[in-house]
């Protein structure tokens, strides 16, 4: 019994395509994982998206992962059709340049909260010679629809917002997971595409006028309330007989990103010093590595040796130096500053926490503020 057919037949799903965009992918050295699995928020169902691949490079103390969720649709008889008018960038209800990014390191943390992160990240990319996958979008897309491509006859937005909502929640998902699953320093930046074997078509909204223009490309801004918060996603609509062409943006965005968090870390701890905010995101860490270091010796000369909590850190102006500062008292401060191994101790940490080589000295926390 010949089973050809079955290869006939399974040729007409969207296998054929996820599998192609796949080994693309893994001929541009990017690690794939086909099927991946996530929970949907909102049924508490087990749902998959197609295909996740990402970029992973080590820079600095941490790694960078560029990563692309990917959905893959086959339409034969349909054409997707993207409903699109002029674009409002000024419109204050919409995010048209959102950032998806994650870090468990302390510093890039700390820059990923800034209100202007995501701006400052996309000009920083575009600088770096990233443009298409990031572009602001051309027009808004305000709608969808499957049409048949002999008749034109509308048919619906089901597989066309199945893969848009699934995009969104597997991002959803994956940043909610990282925070348990990843342990060493790293940085994640997420992009959502959504793969068509189709023809891709714009319909533009002008007036009284309807044009249609064959495209490759389009950029998406969907809204949606995830977990109870409404989220700007950007997504991607890519025509599969042009995804080739597209792929080596993606490469040339982690480049971008390795370059871009490097400069954002080194400016997380450019001039800390004279920072309070920036001085206590990693003040525990040097409390944990110091701690012993100042107490013994005030114990040892039977003081009364300060709580770790206690200890911290300012810049004095007057002085031009770093102050450690506590309840130490004027006699324990003073036995500090005479103490070489305290102090080269704090000098060590101060350089592996804070990357501040410049001096410092103790001081009682009866300071004027």
């Amino acid at each position: 019994m010949s089973y050809d057919h079955l290869s006939s037949q399974i040729a007409k799903t969207g296998f054929v395509l996820e599998n192609r965009i796949a080994q693309a992918l893994k001929g541009a050295k990017w690690t794939v994982i086909s099927n991946r699995y996530y929970v949907d928020d909102a049924e508490e169902s087990i749902r998959e998206i197609d295909l996740v691949a990402y970029r992973a490079s080590r820079v600095q103390h941490f790694d960078v992962y560029t990563t692309l969720i990917i959905s893959c649709k086959k339409s034969e008889p349909n054409v997707w059709a993207l409903l699109a008018r002029d674009i409002d960038l000024k419109d204050p209800n919409s995010d048209w340049q959102p950032l998806h990014a994650w870090s468990n390191d302390k510093a890039l943390e700390f820059q990923l909260s800034g209100s202007t992160f995501a701006k400052r990240y996309h000009e920083g990319v575009a600088a770096l010679g990233v443009d298409g996958v990031l572009q602001t979008p051309a027009v808004e897309v305000f709608a969808f629809q499957e049409m048949n491509k002999t008749s034109g006859s509308p048919q619906n937005d089901k597989n066309i917002f199945a893969a848009v909502t699934s995009l969104m929640k597997a991002q959803a998902y994956e940043l909610g997971a990282l925070a348990q699953r990843r342990k060493t320093p790293a940085v994640y930046q997420f992009n959502l595409l959504s793969i068509v074997d189709a023809d891709l078509i714009r319909l533009m909204f002008q007036g009284q006028a309807i044009g249609a223009t064959p495209i490759d490309a389009e950029h998406y801004i969907a809204r949606y309330i995830i977990k109870k918060r409404e989220t700007f996603s950007r997504i991607r609509f890519l025509r599969a007989e042009a995804f080739a062409n597209f792929l080596p943006d993606y490469s040339n965005l982690h480049a971008a990103n390795c370059r871009w968090f490097d400069s954002e870390c080194n400016a997380f701890y450019q001039d800390i010093a004279k920072d309070t905010k920036r001085l206590e995101v990693l003040i525990d860490d040097f409390r944990k590595e110091v701690s012993w270091d100042i107490r013994w010796p005030l114990i040892h000369k039977g003081k009364e040796a300060p709580d770790s909590s206690s200890i911290s850190l300012y810049w004095n102006d007057q002085r031009g130096s770093l102050q450690v500062f506590a309840p130490f008292g004027a006699d324990g401060a003073e036995l500090l500053n005479n103490t070489p191994r305290a102090l080269t101790r704090v000098a060590s940490v101060l350089q592996s926490v804070y990357r501040y080589n410049g001096p410092f000295e103790f001081e009682d926390d009866d300071i004027p503020f």
